[in-house]
């Protein structure tokens, strides 16, 4: 007999609330602020058969594949691995993680009554894996042995016991100041939470409840998103676009092709025409590729409604092998995200034929990670710091768009407080933190503007920076215009300037500063149809140039 509605959902609502405590215990545990401040990192809840049942609030990206690195476990150890109290961790880029080998997958099965019931998983930038750098991200690695540690299905804890010699392998090999190891811990408690909320709601309803409400919400989401899908135009639709390079090869853009087909409740992704796989750190593997895509396919679902496997049945994506999307080992992936950002913009664009007033114009598209390290002046050790920076959105067919946000493969991460970067790293200062004036595509409806983050360094730094979006700068739609490019600034005490977009520990002196401009969002619609009391109120609130409100807009406003 088929369970009531009520209790469908309060099944529901209880494995989201237990994979939400998941991620609370990520953020109360976690030593480095790339994970408890900037929140890079996903957590959630799969039945036996690895379909994703729950999930809390993560990074998109990491949401969308986080079952893959069970499968390739269960691929490359067995079902019959999985033993009560095993954990193990898993990073491979071409098979089951597609990111860099920093993001580190850490899984532990359920049990309940002797069976498998379940697995929950959470994944984790960790902010040093080991290699050649601090941090272990450069921009110019030819391989992911430059990069760190590769772990494949490895077993860190043993029924319920750490396995030491994997730890010390780890800790022989990374840079133990990075802080880790600590996080490597904090990561096991947050399965061994999951774990513990699995088996208190199936100690409430009964495993067949539990399993037969998961089944049941499941297919009703996929019900949801087959009539989302009917209700776009059939057909076909397309996307071409470039990043800059892949950090080896300086004048060569990389080409990202897409075709999208939509028709009778499912959806295409093909990604033929694409590039192959690059020399450089610029390439991702398909677990990620399909994430992205299943952030596609949800764009044009409800929002509000909860995200499970359902959702992404009526979706097929094809990746050519060995491709830029694809990549197949050795080639290095420390900058997966760049293609990934680039491929979840150019769906939009792609889709805007078919939804031209749902669709936003481009955005900034890049997290311009920058990761200083040096020596840190009050215990004479390592410091590795890590910042995501906030850019501009793309304008929407009917209104202004938000400033200062996160990528939209990252949307739930955050930048660092001033505070917190100045509290740990005393010879670092941050100057200015604001939006970055005229950055916004100007249109009928603006384009989110970027930010401006100035950093003054009292002590010699090293920076790696990788900044993107400049060979397909964010596009305006409906006849607005491009948003501003990324940009870095680095100015010397005798005010000489200079200008850098990618580097692998980029030395930085006493005194200099470095000034992060991020990019802003297209624009929507002719600039001439702007309402010109919208562009003397951007004027005032310091958006908009009184130069810029002339020269795009044609608007007279008294200013500088």
């Amino acid at each position: 007999m088929a369970l009531d509605p009520i209790t469908v959902e309060v099944i529901r609502a209880a494995l989201n609330a237990a994979a939400e405590r998941m991620r609370l215990t990520m953020i109360k545990t976690a030593y480095n602020h790339i994970i408890s401040e900037s929140l890079d990192f996903g957590c959630a809840i799969f039945d036996a058969n690895v379909q994703m049942i729950a999930q809390g609030i993560g990074l998109p990206v990491f949401q969308g594949h986080l079952g893959f690195p069970i499968e390739a476990t269960i691929q490359d150890r067995g079902l019959e691995a999985f033993r009560e109290g095993d954990i193990f961790i898993h990073n491979d880029p071409y098979t089951g993680n597609g990111n860099h080998l920093n993001d580190v997958a850490m899984t532990a099965p359920v049990f309940w009554d002797g069976r498998l019931t379940g697995f929950v998983s959470v994944k984790a930038h960790w902010s040093d894996i080991g290699g050649p750098v601090p941090s272990s991200m450069q921009v110019g690695s030819r391989e992911f042995r430059q990069e760190g540690l590769r772990f494949q299905s490895v077993r860190l804890l043993s029924r319920g016991e750490l396995n030491e010699e994997v730890m010390r392998l780890i800790r022989g090999n990374i840079r133990t100041e990075s802080g880790t190891l600590k996080d490597v811990q904090a990561m096991i408690a947050v399965c061994r939470v999951g774990e513990a909320s699995f088996h208190e709601i199936l100690g409430r309803y009964g495993r067949e409840t539990v399993l037969e409400a998961t089944a049941a919400y499941m297919a009703q989401s996929e019900r949801r998103t087959r009539a989302a899908l009917a209700a776009v135009p059939a057909g076909t639709y397309r996307a071409v676009g470039h990043f800059d390079n892949d950090g080896i090869t300086l004048d060569t853009p990389v080409r990202v092709a897409m075709a999208i087909e939509v028709r009778d409740g499912h959806m295409t992704v093909d990604f033929t025409g694409s590039d192959a796989q690059v020399v450089g750190p610029f390439n991702c593997g398909d677990a990620i590729t399909i994430s992205a895509c299943r952030l596609l396919i949800k764009c044009l679902t409800t929002p509000d409604d909860p995200v499970d496997e359902g959702c992404f049945r009526p979706l097929r994506v094809i990746v050519p092998r060995r491709s830029v999307l694809a990549a197949e080992e050795p080639a290095p992936t420390a900058r997966y995200y760049v293609p990934i950002n680039l491929l979840i913009e150019l769906g939009l664009r792609a889709l805007a034929d078919a939804l031209p007033h749902r669709i936003p114009a481009g955005a900034y598209g890049d997290q311009m990670p920058t990761i200083a390290f040096g020596t840190h002046p009050q215990t004479g050790r390592l410091f590795i710091q890590g910042d995501l920076n906030a850019g501009g959105t793309g304008a929407l067919p009917a209104y202004d768009v938000e400033s200062a946000m996160i990528i939209f493969a990252g949307s739930t991460a955050r930048n660092n407080p001033v505070e917190v970067v100045e509290s740990r790293v005393p010879s670092m200062r941050i100057l200015k933190y604001g939006l970055r004036t005229d950055s916004g595509g100007a249109g009928k409806f603006r384009g989110g503007l970027g930010i401006e983050r100035v950093y003054q360094f009292l002590a010699p730094t090293f920076i790696t920076f990788s900044l993107e979006r400049k060979a397909t700068p964010p596009w305006g739609l409906g006849g607005g215009r491009d948003g501003a490019v990324n940009g870095v600034e680095i100015t010397s005490p005798d005010g000489s300037v200079r200008h850098v977009r990618k580097a692998t520990q980029h030395p930085i002196a006493a005194g200099e500063t470095v000034c992060i401009m991020s990019g802003g969002g297209g624009g929507w619609g002719p600039p001439a149809e702007r309402d010109p009391d919208a562009v003397r109120r951007d004027v005032c609130e310091g958006y908009v140039s009184a130069e810029a409100a002339r020269r795009d807009y044609g608007v007279l406003v008294d200013g500088p």
